[in-house]
């Protein structure tokens, strides 16, 4: 049997906007189905066979300890992108 490509790409991008830093981590694999966009933070919460379930559960975690904010767009058959936002301090 023959192995498929993993023909997905992960792009990161950042910018500033006004008093934010702006990251943005994009790929461009299958999307979220809706259902688990209220739940993907949840410790413990897993759609994988293996893994903890702790990886987002700890970016937003740790996004928040530092005054920041994640938002998330997904679009089935195009992908995710998540957008984290920081306070620029010591203007």
């Amino acid at each position: 049997m023959q192995a498929l490509k993993d023909t997905r790409r992960i792009e990161i991008k950042g910018i500033r906007e006004g008093a934010q830093l702006c990251f943005e981590v994009r790929d461009t694999g299958t999307g979220m189905k809706e259902e688990y966009m209220g739940k993907i933070f949840t410790p413990f919460f897993t759609t994988k066979e293996e893994g903890t379930g702790l990886g987002l559960f700890i970016v937003k975690q740790l996004t928040e300890t530092n005054k920041g904010s994640v938002e998330i767009k997904s679009k089935a058959g195009e992908g995710t992108s998540f957008i984290l936002r920081f306070p620029v301090s010591g203007e």
